[in-house]
């Protein structure tokens, strides 16, 4: 099977990318021979590094493309001696380790579909994931497996429960199926619109809905993997703290790095600042993708000591904010690129320092490739430019969604003709670019006023004492909506009516009347979904 090329630094400007860059989607492709099959089989394959892997202890492990390959086959062939065949749904719970990687590429290049799952779900979230995918065999860790086999019994379509570190549990060890499988294996030549994958939303407004995609959607990554890692030469290494259960861990960094033979590191550790730096240091990364959360957590932590090969820093899943852009640069020496995007279609609007010019409120211009528009959600007609609509993204598009696995009428109602809604509000300026303004439910509409939750949150981290702050609607008996900010201080400021009334002033002065708010209430932390991303909806809970 043919692997298209995708380069976009052949390209001089971004005017010149827009106009010439064409999709090149092969009839026949298969997401597992882009990622891993071609670079096994390179001449350095047994030498190139795909993945340096350091568990809780410190163990070190290193494993070439080649190294991964041999394990896929195994893990392949051990997969079809239990029943798995083209279109079986294969669940995979497990945190970043070596085998969640090998899973995949096994499942991917047997004709499968992988449904990706956290191992942070709790009981009734992976029974319901698991159910309504109809996964029939699934790979789980030691911190899900007796979970799992004990929903077995209580879900149709799960039959088999392939466990790793879980000897007491009844279950089929990875240890027994594996090693004694057949190291070749031919990968099942697929069409690139066959199912290779059900992603299910991180679930931060209502029930999580599975994203079910095609193998084409890896190629539909890629022109925005390259703008927001600035092209990466073959010294860059790549990391993100991120679980490879989810679109921002697996697709945004490593099958991303893999696509373009170049490494990844992996941790079974939780983000920690401290431990992250050190991985910074010990294996010389140059590209974390990092969210804008995360960020800001590594630059509370003192970090001159570390010695850092920092490049880019590529971020998504947030909104990066100003003084972040300038963090970077001014502690890291290095650059920061936004990505926009959501796990229906991503990767379809950034930033890059050599092709855009640079707009620190944006989130960037349009991927090549992809069309992204502001519309009127209830007329679908554009909007004019500087007016808060909903943001859409233009079907068809090789990183958009099938559809929501067994769900068509929500289905339906994800798009208004063939603009598939992202569920964001945006807006759009005379020169192109895209201004996130929040979810499009999220968007405060006070006394008649519009105001976009993230414009006052920047604001008020401008603040003196004030670490970070989220900003939401919250009901009020004369005006309907009122805003309210949730702020968490600085280490050493205590929150106070002092810093209240001074956050409260500086908003009503430096951006509108209509938009200070009215309430303010100092928080320790903010929830946030396993992915990382903050919860809002719990806040007006």
């Amino acid at each position: 099977m043919r692997v298209p090329e995708i380069s976009l630094s052949q390209y001089d400007s971004y005017d010149q990318t827009r106009s010439e860059f064409e999709w090149d989607i092969p009839e026949t492709f298969n997401a597992a021979e882009s990622v891993c099959g071609q670079w096994a089989r390179a001449d350095d394959g047994k030498r190139r590094v795909a993945l340096f892997y350091e568990d809780e202890d410190g163990t070190q492990q290193i494993y070439t493309f080649c190294q991964i390959q041999r394990a896929a086959n195994q893990v392949s062939n051990a997969l079809e001696s239990l029943g798995v065949e083209e279109g079986t749904r294969v669940g995979v719970v497990l945190p970043q380790r070596p085998e969640t990687l090998i899973a995949n590429v096994a499942v991917l290049q047997c004709g499968a579909v992988m449904v990706p799952l956290s191992p942070m779900y709790g009981e009734d979230g992976l029974q319901y994931r698991l159910n309504h995918s109809g996964t029939e065999l699934a790979i789980v860790g030691q911190q899900r497996a007796a979970t799992v086999v004990d929903l077995r019994e209580e879900l149709d379509a799960l039959e088999t429960v392939v466990t790793l570190d879980a000897p007491d549990v009844d279950g089929e060890a990875w240890g027994d199926v594996v090693p004694n499988a057949g190291h070749g294996y031919e990968t099942v030549e697929t069409d690139a619109e066959d199912s290779a994958y059900i992603i299910y939303t991180s679930g931060t407004t209502g029930k999580p809905k599975g994203a079910h995609h095609a193998h084409r959607k890896l190629l539909g990554y890629i022109p925005g993997w390259q703008m927001i890692n600035d092209f990466p030469g073959e010294s860059a290494v790549h990391y993100t703290p991120a679980g490879w259960s989810w679109v921002g861990g697996l697709f945004a960094v490593v099958w991303g790095a893999w696509f373009h033979g170049q490494p990844v590191v992996g941790t079974s550790r939780q983000f920690d600042p401290e431990q992250t730096y050190e991985l910074f240091e010990r294996y010389d990364i140059t590209n974390p993708l990092l969210t804008a959360t995360m960020i800001r957590m590594l630059s509370e932590v003192d970090h001159e000591a570390y010695d850092l090969d920092l490049e880019v820093i590529p971020s998504g899943g947030e909104k990066v904010t100003p003084d972040l852009y300038e963090f970077v640069n001014r502690e890291w020496g290095a650059v920061l690129e936004e990505i926009y995007g959501m796990t229906e279609c991503n990767f379809v609007v950034g930033t890059n320092s050599r092709l855009v010019e640079r707009n620190l409120e944006s989130s960037g211009k349009p991927c090549p490739g992809h069309d992204v528009e502001i519309i009127d959600e209830e007329t679908g007609e554009l909007m004019p430019d500087g007016k808060i609509g909903h943001i859409v993204v233009k079907r068809p598009d090789p990183s958009m969604l099938l559809e929501y696995w067994d769900d068509p009428e929500r289905t339906e109602e994800l798009f208004v003709g063939d603009w598939m809604k992202t569920g964001d509000a945006g807006s759009r300026d005379a020169d192109g670019y895209i201004y996130y303004e929040g979810r499009a439910d999220e968007v405060i509409i006070t006394s008649g006023y519009r105001v976009s939750p993230l414009e006052v949150e920047e604001y008020v981290r401008e603040v003196e004492g004030v670490s970070n702050a989220v900003v939401v609607g919250v009901d009020d008996e004369t005006r309907g909506t009122v805003v309210k900010a949730f702020v968490k201080t600085d280490p050493d400021v205590e929150g106070s009516a002092d810093l209240a009334d001074a956050v409260q002033l500086y908003v009503r002065e430096q951006a509108a009347a209509y938009k200070y708010p009215r309430e303010v209430e100092f928080v320790e932390e903010f929830p946030t979904t396993v992915s990382g991303k903050i919860k809002r909806y719990e806040l007006t809970e």
